[in-house]
């Protein structure tokens, strides 16, 4: 639940997924069976071994929680017990099945219900690939039961342990230029996405960006998604929690931190279901947002004293793109790795050469494309730009 990214290209042993995102799950040997988290994979556009969920491929804080309203019993994945009613599903595992694309978890608890949880990654590229958790009661007894499912997600993006989110319409993509929230939300039944991304771990604009939402089902829409502060609401019970539009939980200056690290934003997750009018399924999907980077343009001016400035910025809307690293060469060497500035500028002192022109290179990102300038003296200095929208 502190920050945390995966800096080495190797991702940890063990998962599975379709090098998009890479999924880890406990097995019915350790604590907390069936319980997840997602990296991203080798294919990536943000690059690999990236949190999309808390862990560096470690699961343990994100879980489910289901409450049998006819009983008043609440069963929680893992050994996290904060509440009277609570109990948790180890000692009721029945079997951890895990393949290529997804993982099967059943638990029976004796006399009640049975419960099974799919976390299935699908599709074979940034823009199709999806993280689908679907969750599955079977009430066996004669009268069936009413009951409430919670998803608490520790979401981590990209090393931001308190991400933001952004709301907006069902399949619409991660604005970057416009508002988001760092503050508690709740948001009741909605059927559009909501896209959480990094904003103050790594310089600069967001980096990679992801976006949660119901199936597409309007029967699987949840009754609440909540935006919290995550190291308390581990601890509220079962559909409990208040949010708080005035707290902030994402900026340096929150005071939402566990006992070591940064902001610590979640997701939760809310839906009720009667065993005895449907058959008590519910499922969210995670993706990439955008499904594909925004085009990006780079400008390589003219060479002074050794000098030269690239601006990045992004095409569609001519604003500048910061934080970016951008790598100068001349020669047939590396002259400089600059990043760039509020304005979307990059300066490479270095450019012993240069006169007779230079390339500079961005490499793009889950967020922006690729794009490529060469530049030198003023008559020859050209434009470039790359990427598709």
């Amino acid at each position: 639940m502190t920050t945390s990214s995966v800096t080495s290209s190797a991702l940890p042993p063990g998962g599975f997924g379709n090098g998009i995102f890479r999924a880890y799950v406990n097995g019915r040997e350790r604590p907390g069976a069936g319980e997840f988290t997602v990296l991203t994979g080798e294919r990536n556009p943000a690059g690999p071994g990236r949190d999309v969920l808390y862990g560096k491929g470690v699961p343990g804080t994100s879980f489910l929680r289901v409450a049998d309203l006819g009983t008043g019993r609440v069963y929680v994945q893992g050994q996290l017990l904060t509440h009277a009613d609570e109990v948790s599903l180890d000692p009721s595992v029945r079997s951890v099945r895990v393949s290529e694309a997804e993982s099967v978890t059943r638990w029976s608890v004796t006399d009640a219900f049975d419960l099974e949880q799919r976390v299935t990654v699908s599709g074979t590229t940034a823009a199709d690939s999806r993280v689908t958790v679907t969750t599955r009661i079977t009430d066996v007894r004669t009268e069936r039961h009413r009951f409430r499912i919670e998803y608490l997600w520790d979401t981590a993006v990209a090393g931001d342990d308190g991400p933001v989110v952004q709301p907006g319409a069902a399949g619409a993509s991660f604005r970057p230029f416009e508002p988001v929230d760092s503050t508690e939300q709740t948001f009741e039944r909605s059927t559009g996405d909501l896209a959480v991304a990094d904003k103050y771990a790594n310089p600069g604009s967001p980096t990679f960006a992801v976006a949660v939402s119901g199936t597409g089902n309007a029967r699987a829409v949840p009754d609440q998604v909540q935006f919290v502060c995550l190291a308390e609401a581990v601890f509220a019970p079962i559909g409990g929690y208040v949010t708080d539009p005035a707290r902030d939980i994402s900026s340096p200056a929150s005071d939402c931190r566990p006992p070591t690290g940064g902001p610590d934003s979640g997701l939760l997750l809310l839906w009720s279901r009667d065993a005895a009018e449907d058959d008590a399924t519910v499922a969210a999907v995670l993706r990439m947002s955008p499904a594909a980077p925004y085009a990006s343009t780079l400008r390589a001016g003219p060479v002074s004293l050794s000098s030269a400035t690239a601006t990045l910025t992004d095409t569609a809307t001519g604003r500048p793109v910061a934080g970016r690293g951008l790598v100068f060469t001349s020669g047939g060497r590396v002259r400089c790795t600059v990043v760039t500035d509020g304005d979307g500028r990059a300066t490479c002192d270095a450019l012993l050469g240069g006169l007779l022109g230079y390339d500079v290179d961005f490499a793009g990102d889950a967020i922006w494309a690729a794009a490529h300038a060469h530049g030198g003296l003023p008559r020859g200095a050209e434009e470039g730009g790359g990427g598709e929208a």
